[in-house]
């Protein structure tokens, strides 16, 4: 693993594609300092889609996936680059896996996409108040 200096809150890692990618990941994460809540949510999510990344993308070992973490006061977005053919991001509903769906249930956006270069997944978790939120008591 190699990092790059942190620019205010923003994680830039370039990882082997290898099994201890998600903790790497992780450990970098842990070491920004978000609170509690949020650290627990976005390292468990960051930690599922490079997980998925070294699973089920087909690269070698000695290939890289790219992590990037932007860390707002008041969001958080993740993306994870790698070089494999990418997926349909409605197969969360058929897989028996639950990570895709953890994804969907937590984060605040998500999308894939995918392109000659490889594939880019990114969520994000937004604490931002919402201007039209509705009183549910």
């Amino acid at each position: 693993m190699s990092s790059l200096p942190a620019t205010g809150r923003d994680v830039l890692l370039s990882l082997d594609a290898t099994r201890s990618a998600p903790a790497d990941v992780r450990r970098a994460l842990r070491r920004t300092g978000m609170g509690d809540d949020l650290e627990h949510t976005v390292t468990l999510l960051a930690t599922e889609v490079v997980g998925n990344s070294v699973r089920h993308a087909g690269m070698a070992p000695s290939d890289k996936i790219v992590f990037f973490a932007h860390l707002a006061p008041d969001h958080v977005r993740c993306e994870v680059a790698d070089t494999g053919p990418g997926f349909d991001p409605d197969i969360r509903h058929d897989v028996s896996g639950f990570g895709l769906r953890l994804i969907d249930k937590l984060a605040s956006r998500w999308g894939v996409s995918s392109g000659v270069r490889g594939t880019r997944v990114w969520f994000e978790i937004d604490q931002r108040p919402r201007r039209f939120s509705r009183d549910r008591g």
